[in-house]
């Protein structure tokens, strides 16, 4: 099922400017990323299904994960530090720069208490702030809604006490659906985050695994962190896509798109839907689906 068919060109240059300038050096440094989302055939756990029945659309979306090491994940950044899991959020809505209502999603925080830090600085979101003065908020896609799903199927399983190894980073304008607020993401949703294990050491169970003990003297990495990498991408791909268009090879309407992405990334944030907006994403998203059924 895919819920994006309404504004052709405008998302199909979302897609394409997002795939190439967002995060996490998954173009960059070889991590996990977040590709435009589609149907996934992925199981769903049971203690979800009877939730999801009861919806009459579900959408699957996944983070791809390319060959990815604790070195990488070290050095791509913005925040390495021990979090303790107290829960999530309740799911909203996000209407992206570009796109409207056609291209919004699903999204959770998940708050994490601090505990140390290895990299970077604590930055608290507000949506975290009453919880904590070292709270922090992971976003990722994913929530139910009323009437329709969407399920993160790399989405990890947390447990409340729990402690984590988080390797996260920020996204610094309005690319890729992302509000204003001082809100991380996880590098391939479950990729940046790592279990404690009985001895003390971290595990990922697609990486690998460190001892607790390295992680105190860790290596200060001259590597650019992914927040700033993807704004050094973002700049690249627009200056790219002009010199096609001075060398004939696109169309001004084309062009004009890609600037329009760009120019409203840099210039604003995605928002928060009202609920008038979400009671049409989850129409257009039902009818979308039926349509794709009666297809089938």
């Amino acid at each position: 099922m895919n819920i994006l068919t309404k504004q052709g060109l405008r998302l199909s240059v979302l897609a394409a400017f997002s795939s190439a300038a967002l995060v996490c050096a998954a173009a960059l440094s070889g991590c996990g990323s977040q590709p435009p989302q589609g149907a996934s055939s992925a199981e769903v756990p049971h203690s979800q299904n009877d939730v999801l029945q009861s919806k009459e659309a579900v959408l699957h979306v996944s983070a791809s994960s390319t060959e990815c090491t604790f070195e990488s994940l070290r050095d791509d950044s913005d925040l390495v530090a021990l979090g303790r899991y107290l829960g999530k959020s309740d799911p909203f809505l996000v209407i992206p720069v570009v796109g409207g209502i056609d291209s919004a999603m699903y999204y959770t925080d998940y708050y994490f208490a601090v505990e140390d830090v290895f990299k970077g600085d604590v930055m608290v979101d507000d949506s975290a702030s009453s919880r904590g003065d070292s709270v922090i908020s992971v976003r990722m896609k994913g929530g139910v809604g009323d009437r329709v799903a969407v399920v993160n199927d790399n989405a990890p399983e947390l447990e409340e006490g729990t402690d984590y190894l988080l390797f996260l980073y920020r996204v610094l304008d309005g690319l890729d659906g992302n509000t204003e607020g001082n809100h991380y993401y996880s590098f391939g949703d479950k990729l940046g985050i790592w279990e404690k294990g009985a001895s003390g050491a971290f595990s990922n169970s697609e990486i690998g695994s460190v001892d607790s003990s390295s992680l105190a003297v860790m290596p200060v990495s001259d590597a650019v962190p992914a927040s700033e990498q993807n704004l050094q991408s973002e700049d690249a791909m627009i200056e790219d896509v002009r010199n096609l268009f001075a060398a004939g090879k696109i169309d001004e309407k084309m062009l004009n798109a890609y600037e329009e992405l760009y120019n409203a990334s840099r210039n604003g944030f995605a928002t928060i839907a009202t609920d008038a907006e979400v009671a049409a994403f989850e129409e257009t998203m039902i009818a979308s689906s039926t349509a794709h059924s009666q297809s089938s």
